[in-house]
C-alpha cells in the first residue's frame, strides 16, 4: 500500500519532470566509417542551402514532414558531377502550419550555413543526406578564422565500435577533410 507521503513524493518527482525546460532527446545510431559514407553517396560537396520548404509527404507506410533543401554547390568534393551548381536535398521533419516534426538523428540544413554534405537518392530517387546526421558538417570558423567541420545538430550517440567519419571528421580543417575524402574514395 503506498503511503500518502510516498505518493506525494512521486507525483512531486513527475511534476518536477514535467515542468523541466529541456526536450528529451535520444537517438543511437550505428557508426558509418568515413569509405562507407563515401562510397554510398553519388555527391559530396561543400555547399550552402539557399531555399527550403516543408511538406506533408507519403514516406513508407505513414505521413511525414519532409523539408526540401535547394543546396548550392560551392564545391565539388567527390562523385558525379552537379548539373546548375545545385542539388535539391530532402530531409526528415520540419514544420507545416502549426505542426512541426523533429527526427532525431537527422541531418538539419540550416539556411545560410556552409557544410560538407554526403548525399545520396533514396529508393524513391530522391536525393537525402546520407546517413541522416552522419553525413553532414557545419562550417565554422575557429579563433584563427580556419573553417573546421563540427557535427550536425541532430546527431545521435553513436555506438562503440568501428571507427566512424564523425570521429574521424568533426574537428578537422576543411582542407584536410577533403583531403581525408579522397582518400576513403581511393
Amino acid at each position: 500500500m503506498v503511503s500518502r507521503r510516498g505518493l506525494f513524493l512521486g507525483v512531486s518527482a513527475c511534476a518536477c519532470g514535467l515542468l523541466l525546460p529541456e526536450r528529451a532527446r535520444a537517438g543511437v545510431a550505428r557508426p558509418i566509417s568515413l569509405p562507407e559514407l563515401v562510397k554510398t553517396s553519388r555527391h559530396t560537396v561543400v555547399g550552402v542551402p539557399r531555399e527550403a520548404f516543408s511538406r506533408w509527404e507519403v514516406i513508407g507506410r505513414g505521413r511525414r514532414i519532409v523539408t526540401h533543401s535547394r543546396l548550392g554547390v560551392e564545391r565539388l568534393v567527390s562523385g558525379a558531377e552537379v548539373s546548375d551548381g545545385e542539388l535539391w536535398v530532402r530531409t526528415l521533419g520540419g514544420r507545416v502550419g502549426n505542426i512541426g516534426q523533429v527526427v532525431e538523428g537527422e541531418a538539419t540544413l540550416r539556411l545560410g550555413e556552409r557544410a560538407l554534405v554526403f548525399v545520396a537518392p533514396s529508393p524513391d530517387s530522391v536525393l537525402h543526406v546520407t546517413a541522416l546526421a552522419q553525413g553532414h558538417y557545419p562550417l565554422r570558423a575557429d579563433s584563427a578564422g580556419v573553417e573546421r567541420l563540427t557535427p550536425s545538430p541532430r546527431l545521435s550517440v553513436l555506438v562503440k565500435g568501428e571507427p566512424s567519419a564523425v570521429h574521424l571528421l568533426v574537428g578537422r580543417k576543411l582542407v584536410e577533410a577533403i583531403d581525408l575524402v579522397h582518400e576513403a574514395g581511393r
